[in-house]
């Protein structure tokens, strides 16, 4: 069954998927702070409005995730943004996030370097999101 993306259904599977890695307690054992994603409105891809979603991390433990509003998205550790077409090809694992955000096609508010030495937890959850049957709004 697909999941459409950026539901609270789907950041429920999303966190399950995290929860059942048997890899990845021991990779975040050092991450400390939550993350927000933004997608950014794109009505010609069936997205008429930003997506706000909040995920919670604390040294392996995998808290809220949550569809949330603006302004709890912004009070994360990390804010990443960017536009739709960008979110879709990270979660489909056409590009690497951590790249996108060094040359620009995603932006971060927080502590690039906290990330990228962090590459292997970033990388992680990004395959387990690939785990999630997702129906994107443009397809």
């Amino acid at each position: 069954m697909a999941f459409d993306a950026f539901t609270q259904v789907w950041m429920d599977e999303f966190k399950k998927a995290i929860q059942a890695d048997a890899e990845y307690p021991s990779l975040a054992h050092d991450w400390e702070g939550s993350v927000s994603i933004i997608v950014n409105a794109d009505a010609s891809k069936n997205v008429p409005d930003p997506k706000y979603l909040f995920m919670d991390f604390w040294h392996g433990e995998v808290k809220d995730f949550l569809v949330c509003d603006k302004a709890k998205a912004e009070g994360a550790t990390f804010v990443m943004s960017g536009d739709y077409a960008r979110w879709k090809q990270v979660a489909k694992k056409e590009i690497d996030p951590t790249k996108a955000l060094m040359q620009g096609k995603l932006k971060l508010k927080g502590d690039l370097t906290y990330v990228v030495r962090r590459v292997k937890t970033v990388n992680k959850v990004v395959d387990c999101l690939t785990r999630v049957d997702t129906k994107f709004p443009d397809e």
